[in-house]
């Protein structure tokens, strides 16, 4: 057997890039499922749509007080509009070779399903208001969810390694980033995941980070011999009884797994997880409630960014 990823990785990613239209229709279903049962990212603030009436407080302006509704009541009420001040997003999916892969036919491609979460995210975000952007070499970004299908050609343009070009991205000040991707760069490699993340964050960017894994690289299901090939189709080792090295692969992935969390960890950003024979709405709905609750948050953590439970960071596997 024969564990590789597809070595003709330009033609995958040219077949994805085909099948582009579906993908999007894929991920505008799942952001409406999950749109349907939630709560937009509603804060008071500076803004025409009004929002709620509210008991006046002493102190409060007295041309916030709706007279109309106070008329109609033994108290003063306070009319409240919201805030429409936008927020930036840069949702990055590392579309590396090795993302072009799965273990089983009825498995989707890492680089599928990676894309799939990306632009279904930035459907949510942009219907709530908000602007997103990527990091191809345009910095595509957009206002309106009209505009998607350009975003998503554009994610498909964006680099396909974060070590050469984690330095090049400057997302403004304080945006947030989202980095989506299998992060096997950092895998017996002398880059620090660490370092990159944090030049990602270097202008108090608020991020999160997503480990897209197939199954097998978290329960190896190989038994017998099994010949490991590299995206050029070269191979790179042979095992003749895989079950011999079957623990040894489980806590290499899971050191692996952990150095990727920790760089989350270290920059105070989300770290999740997500593996391809799973439901993407879980992670697209974990990924979206945290970035709300980012944005609705008003304390600080003396970094420009909200604060956070590191202990939440994450979700177990």
């Amino acid at each position: 057997m024969a564990l590789a990823a597809v070595h003709d990785h330009v033609a995958a990613a040219r077949a994805l890039a085909a099948r582009l239209p579906q993908l999007i229709d894929e991920s505008r279903r799942m952001a409406i499922s999950l749109r349907s049962g939630l709560h937009g990212n509603r804060k008071v603030g500076p803004g025409s749509d009004f929002w709620q009436f509210r008991p006046y407080i002493t102190g409060d302006p007295t041309n916030q007080i709706d007279w109309r509704r106070s008329a109609r009541s033994d108290h003063t009420f306070i009319r409240q509009t919201e805030w429409q001040a936008s927020h930036n997003y840069w949702i990055w999916p590392v579309l590396s070779p090795s993302m072009y892969w799965s273990s089983a036919r009825d498995i989707p491609f890492k680089a599928e399903r990676t894309l799939i979460i990306s632009i279904a995210l930035a459907d949510l975000l942009l219907r709530n208001g908000e602007t997103v952007g990527t990091f191809d070499a345009e910095r595509t970004r957009i206002t309106s969810a009209e505009h998607l299908e350009k975003l998503a050609h554009a994610m498909l343009a964006s680099p396909g390694n974060i070590t050469d070009h984690a330095g090049a991205m400057h997302a403004g000040r304080k945006h947030s980033v989202l980095v989506l991707g299998d992060f096997l760069e950092f895998v017996d490699s002398n880059q620090s995941p660490v370092r990159a993340i944090k030049t990602l964050g270097q202008y108090q960017n608020d991020g999160a980070l997503v480990h897209v894994l197939d199954p097998a690289e978290i329960e190896p299901p190989f038994t017998g011999r099994v010949n490991f090939m590299d995206t050029d189709d070269q191979m790179i080792y042979r095992s003749e009884r895989f079950e011999d090295l079957r623990e040894g692969f489980r806590q290499r992935a899971k050191t692996w797994r952990a150095d990727i969390r920790d760089a989350a960890r270290e920059n105070d950003w989300l770290c999740d997880q997500h593996v391809t024979s799973e439901s993407a709405s879980p992670t697209l709905l974990a990924l979206y409630q945290h970035l709300s609750e980012r944005q609705s948050q008003s304390g600080s953590n003396g970094r420009g960014r909200p604060a956070m439970n590191r202990n939440s960071t994450t979700r177990p596997r």
